[in-house]
């Protein structure tokens, strides 16, 4: 008796769940871009701390010659914990306890990233001190002793920024940012590419790796910060602390998760366009052969989320994939279907066929009968019982394929690097390439208004139609563009308190050498470029795998506790060491150098 009213209770709470996240009719896409809002909100607090605060690991790096205390200090405890609790618990208190404050929550980890630069301020004392002791300053009216040789000092600090896991820039060839004490409002950024001797195919593969290998920080913190943000939806929607309004929609309407979806095959888009700049020519079947490679591994882990679901009598979401569907077979697919595409690069750009695609498979859906049969269909055969997974499969590929051709132009230092012919030196262009970005929304957000307004075709996750598809791509790209121009207001403003030490001491140092020769005294300072938080870089360095863990962690919860009934501050406190146990995993790696190719 007992055991057949514990399989009534289990039986009834899978019911219960299931239940759950069945019928939801969504949000508003307002509300959905406010709290993803958030993370680009993070990013600009951390780096305020980073670049104000005097004990900051980012300053406390700059400040040593060693190259083991460097790594000693970014791979910390302590710098894992400032980066988990500005980059992450943020996140997780926007979309659970200020998900009704939106706006508001944003806007106070602005205000907080401001009060930490008008207080602390740019240039410190004890900083200072130690400048003037390295430039052997004595007393302002003292002369200076300058025993170092400027040409070693400028190799000196170069070298300490490459070596500087935060403010590496990926490439041995680093962007440099010089100010001299007259000029101490204006960056110039260069990019120092070598002359190949090389010619043709080679040259060109040899120019698009220096290309590609330049790290752009706000990619980085735009991928990082969609897969954290996934990684604490796909577990908090099964909590009453996180709103309903958040979680898939059934058929119609616009959530945070269903912009979450589709935002994460447009940033596995994006990230994908790196093997498409090289331009070398392969015979097809190579290419397939790559692309079965990526996608065997993704559609194992489609069969065994299938199975362990099965075995373990797992709530599902029938409407939300099909009965055997789900997403990682979606993205197993992806590159198999890309690759068939891809002979089509050399005549017209990616979004061009994405966008055809979408609209092809919009006329299907409503003058072929294809929405009718999603709905109402029978679930009869395997097709029909996995059919909302592979008809919406269409729309997720038109959004995977805008998503390469938004990487061609993000990913180079020259945003029309796939475009032109010849090869020649180029330096980062980011004003272009916000111009270039900015127009390219504008144009996608005409077609989300010509499809959701005009011919009034409601959203839909499920089906991947139409207006979702123009709703994620036109998303993605604004939200791209707002990391783009934070990076860029960040970086136009004043360096480090240890860079404007030194720019000072170094001031100073010119001013008394040169006073003798009645000659104008100029100061160069070498300073590091902006740092990227290593939690972000261990996050994107394993990216599939951290969703992977997430994945099985959430299993793991929702089978040892009963979410349901879980009080809000249980369900936080459960979030939050979720999360902490996820980014301890991808930190791990990160500083073990360990990379797990899925």
């Amino acid at each position: 008796m007992e055991s057949e009213a514990a399989a009534a209770a289990a039986a009834a709470y899978k019911a219960a769940k299931e239940a759950w996240v069945t019928g939801n009719t969504g949000g508003s896409m307002a509300e959905a871009t406010l709290v993803t809002a958030s993370a680009l909100s993070t990013f600009i607090l951390w780096t305020s701390i980073q670049k104000y605060h005097p004990h900051s690991p980012g300053n406390q790096a700059l400040a040593t010659n060693s190259k083991s205390a460097k790594a000693q200090i970014f791979n910390s405890p302590a710098s894992y914990l400032l980066d988990f609790s500005i980059l992450v618990i943020p996140q997780i208190l926007g979309c659970t306890v200020f998900a009704d404050y939106a706006y508001l929550w944003s806007f106070a980890l602005l205000a907080f990233a401001a009060v930490i630069r008008s207080v602390c301020g740019p240039a410190d004392e004890l900083i200072l001190k130690k400048e003037k002791k390295r430039f052997k300053w004595k007393d302002s009216d003292d002369e200076f002793n300058a025993e170092e040789d400027d040409n070693h000092d400028a190799k000196s600090s170069q070298a300490d920024t490459q070596e500087a896991t935060g403010y590496d820039d990926g490439s041995n060839n680093a962007n440099v940012r010089q100010r001299t004490a007259g000029q101490r409002g204006a960056d110039h950024a260069m990019l120092n590419l070598e002359d190949s001797t090389a010619s043709g195919a080679s040259k060109r593969s040899k120019e698009a790796t220096r290309e590609v290998t330049s790290r752009k920080i706000f990619l980085s913190v735009y991928r990082a910060g969609m897969m954290i943000l996934t990684c604490i939806a796909i577990l908090a929607v099964d909590f009453p602390i996180f709103p309903r309004r958040f979680s898939k929609v059934e058929v119609y309407g616009t959530s945070l998760m269903d912009l979450g979806v589709g935002s994460f095959v447009f940033s596995s888009g994006v990230v994908s366009a790196r093997g498409y700049l090289k331009k070398e020519t392969m015979p097809f079947v190579n290419q397939m052969m790559i692309a079965l490679r990526t996608a065997i591994p993704l559609l194992v882990l489609g069969l065994g989320r299938f199975i362990s679901t099965k075995g373990v009598d797992y709530q599902e979401h029938v409407t939300e994939y099909g009965m055997h569907w789900n997403f990682f077979f979606t993205l197993g697919f992806l590159p198999i279907f890309v690759t068939l595409f891809r002979q089509l690069a050399e005549y017209v750009r990616f979004s061009i066929v994405g966008s055809l695609i979408a609209v092809v498979y919009q006329w299907f859906l409503t003058y072929g009968g294809l929405e009718d049969y999603i709905q109402n269909a029978p679930r009869v055969d395997l097709i029909s019982m996995n059919k909302e997974g592979i008809f919406s499969f269409a729309g997720y590929l038109a959004i995977f394929l805008v998503g390469i051709d938004v990487g061609l132009y993000v990913l180079p230092n020259d945003p029309n690097f796939f475009s032109r012919k010849k090869s020649s030196k180029r330096k980062a262009k980011r004003g272009k390439l916000a111009m270039i970005l900015l127009s390219l929304g504008f144009l996608l957000c005409m077609g989300f208004l010509t499809s959701y307004g005009i011919l009034r075709i409601p959203v839909s996750r499920q089906m991947a139609n139409l207006s979702y598809f123009f709703w994620v791509i036109t998303f993605n790209t604004g939200y791209i563009l707002s990391f783009l121009l934070a990076e860029i207001a960040i970086t136009k403003d004043e360096p480090s308190a240890l860079a404007i030490a030194r720019a000072q001491a170094k001031a100073n140092l010119s001013t008394s050498s040169s006073s003798k020769k009645n000659q104008r005294p100029t100061a160069t300072v070498q300073l590091p470029p902006l740092a990227c938080p290593t939690l972000i870089e261990a996050v994107n360095r394993n990216g599939l795998a951290v969703f992977l863990v997430a994945n099985v962690l959430t299993g793991l919860v929702n089978l040892s506790i009963k979410t349901l009934y879980t009080q809000n501050y249980h369900a936080l406190a459960i979030l939050t060491g979720y999360m902490a146990l996820v980014t301890t995993i991808a930190w791990t790696w990160q500083t073990m150098g360990w990379k797990l190719k899925l």
